[in-house]
């Protein structure tokens, strides 16, 4: 996913916090379902906000 962290663990130094994206499940299949997730969502949310809108003018 473009991340070169293989885990959660080597993004924080002595100093503190590598500065760089949210990691979120890099070399794992994580980023996939979140994908999957998030598409069902807007999905949902489309379908949902356009029964509405048609509703109002019935």
């Amino acid at each position: 996913m473009g991340y070169f962290a293989e885990s959660f663990s080597e993004l924080y130094n002595a100093e503190g916090w590598i500065d760089m994206g949210m990691y979120i499940g890099a070399g794992s299949s994580m980023p996939g379902w979140y994908t999957v997730i998030a598409s069902v969502m807007l999905v949902a949310i489309l379908v949902k906000g356009n029964n509405d809108e048609q509703d109002h003018y019935k």
